[in-house]
């Protein structure tokens, strides 16, 4: 097994309060880190350390030093703990803005701290409205999400330098899976709105609403449902979820209508872009596409084929919602089930999918083509 750092449980949740708490001490490329908390997983080679502020450490055996228990029960930080965590870690400057079920810590305008919370409660409400009325378990997170907002992207750069690398300059916003954050800056500072005054939620609604913005928009909506769907009970951190499914899920929520109070009236229209590429992929072979895209999540994960690969992600998630919901709805549920740090055999994710969806997977590709090339 080995561990992997992704920057987007099994239903039953460990119990909030337990008796005693790992503390490990461990080097991690150079850095002698000591954290105390709940182990979450184990595997041969490692295991996951949870601590109260909800990260999740991915330690290898390797690189433990040192590990003791203490007599502390476990219990998660609640909302006015957590804040004054985030208000510690960051640098000065920073704020609080709390909403029903986030945290916000920005050093930008409050009035886009606003802006950015309403519109995150608004893709929960939709979120949750969508899965539920689809036979979807969706609880309620264990603990208030975090949404880091950053005034500019320097300083967004510096802090997702760590975790991303030379990509932060590509980037405008993350999920990342160890910290259980989404990371952003202030988009009306980037250069197609700059200049516009954004003292307000309104004035800030109507520059980001603008055709030219909605991709930047999408992005940030994409990322947070990642953190939804990882908080709300649909997926595992640090478990086997392919790709192409929790990557299709995100485009499929991620373009929002922000001329409407409820931001979400048509969940599931047809992504026109995502559409346009996957049939351009289609269209350049007649040899089989899912069965790679279904066994390995490689073709995400270098550049020359992530974008076809998302767009195949999309028109694949797209078509089994409309053609098999409820074969779709209970592929999610065993997916939910999946433990952290418990791969599959090779080969395995392909028998699931045909489990649900039909074992003839040659026949399923051409049906599947057939209905992307009637949608318009």
């Amino acid at each position: 097994m080995k561990f992997r750092l992704l920057v987007c449980f099994s239903i039953i949740l460990l119990p909030q309060l337990a008796s005693g708490m790992d503390v490990i001490t461990w080097m991690q490329k150079d850095q002698r880190k000591t954290a105390e908390g709940r182990i979450t997983a184990t595997h041969e080679t490692g295991l996951i350390l949870q601590t109260t502020d909800g990260m999740m450490w991915p330690i290898t055996n390797d690189e433990i030093i040192s590990r003791e228990r203490n007599d502390q029960g476990f219990l998660l930080l609640n909302e006015a703990q957590l804040s004054q965590r985030l208000l510690v870690e960051l640098p000065a400057g920073f704020k609080i803005h709390k909403t029903a079920h986030y945290v916000i810590c920005y050093n930008t305008s409050r009035a886009y701290a606003q802006w950015s919370g309403a519109l995150y409660e608004r893709l929960y409400r939709g979120f949750v409205n969508y899965w539920s009325q689809r036979g979807i378990e969706i609880h309620d997170p264990a603990q208030p999400m975090v949404a880091v907002v950053f005034d500019n992207q320097a300083s967004f750069a510096k802090y997702s330098e760590r975790e991303l690398g030379a990509a932060t300059s590509s980037v405008i916003g993350y999920y990342s899976m160890q910290t259980n954050r989404v990371a952003m800056y202030d988009l009306t500072g980037t250069s197609a709105q700059s200049g516009v005054r954004r003292s307000t939620v309104s004035q800030i609604n109507q520059v980001l609403s603008r055709p030219e913005a909605e991709w930047t928009v999408a992005t940030i909506v994409h990322e947070a449902t990642h953190q939804l769907a990882f908080n709300c009970g649909m997926q595992q951190r640090y478990a086997d979820i392919p790709l192409w499914i929790s990557e299709g899920l995100a485009i499929y929520f991620e373009t929002p209508d922000l001329g409407s109070s409820k931001g979400w009236r048509s969940i599931g229209k047809v992504n026109r872009t995502r559409l346009a590429r996957a049939k351009q992929v289609l269209s350049r072979s007649n040899q089989a596409v899912l069965p790679g895209l279904l066994s390995s999540d490689d073709s995400f994960r270098k550049a020359a084929s992530a974008l076809d690969s998302y767009a195949l992600a999309w028109s694949l998630n797209y078509y089994l919602l409309k053609r098999y919901p409820r074969e779709y709805a209970n592929y999610l549920k065993q997916l939910s089930e999946r433990e952290a740090l418990k791969d599959p055999p090779k080969g395995e994710r392909i028998v699931e999918f045909n489990h649900y969806f039909g074992e003839d997977l040659n026949q399923f590709e051409r049906n599947f083509r057939k209905y992307l090339a009637s949608l318009r």
